[in-house]
């Protein structure tokens, strides 16, 4: 990758970056279907390690789950039962949904669009859960748990209206990140069954 390659990348990336997490935090009424607010950050780092590898999938991980932690971290209470911000968990949790998705169906099926949002379904379906489990384990910990969501509700009232928000909102950053990305025509050069040379030596690490 030539200097100007880089700089498009860097460019591209931050202002993406930058615009949906201002978008996510700033305007999530405008991004409201069924109750649920597209989750724009996550959709983003999904379809980022989709296209274009597993370097930048982590790479915008780390950087998006930072700026969720920061923006709106989760929060637990301390002995003392005061308020305590939880930073890190975004960040890491942001960088493996990443690393999975430039792994899932990059050998056999490339770069087709639609397993892109098919992905965005399956991250999603394992990404919640795993929330709704974490924020009850820390509950139970802490001894702040009176009653939680049902299996149904979370099921039925959060899980899938949030999956279907999120594949609406994937088709626009799907195209965005296609026709007007960080790589010319939406196409990383370099990638051999779907991995670069980068991406390689980072998981050969």
């Amino acid at each position: 990758m030539n200097k100007q390659q880089r700089t498009r990348q860097i460019l591209f990336y931050a202002v993406y970056i930058i615009s949906v997490c201002c978008l996510q935090v700033t305007f999530s009424q405008v991004f409201m279907l069924f109750g649920r607010t597209a989750d724009l950050m996550l959709v983003f780092v999904v379809l980022s390690g989709y296209l274009f590898g597993t370097l930048d999938g982590v790479v915008v991980g780390l950087l998006i789950g930072m700026l969720r932690d920061y923006f709106s971290g989760p929060v637990t209470t301390s002995l003392s039962n005061e308020p305590v911000a939880v930073l890190g968990i975004g960040m890491l949790a942001f960088m493996y949904v990443g690393l999975l998705s430039s792994l899932i169906f990059r050998r056999r099926f490339r770069r087709k669009y639609f397993l892109g949002v098919l992905q965005v379904v399956l991250l999603s379906l394992i990404y919640y859960p795993m929330g709704h489990f974490f924020s009850w384990l820390s509950l139970t910990v802490s001894g702040n748990l009176t009653t939680y969501h049902s299996f149904r509700y979370i099921m039925l009232s959060s899980l899938l209206p949030q999956i279907l928000v999120n594949v609406i909102a994937a088709v626009p950053i799907l195209l965005l990140l296609r026709f007007a990305g960080p790589y010319p025509k939406g196409i990383r050069s370099g990638l051999v069954d779907g991995y670069s040379v980068e991406d390689r030596r980072w998981q050969n690490v």
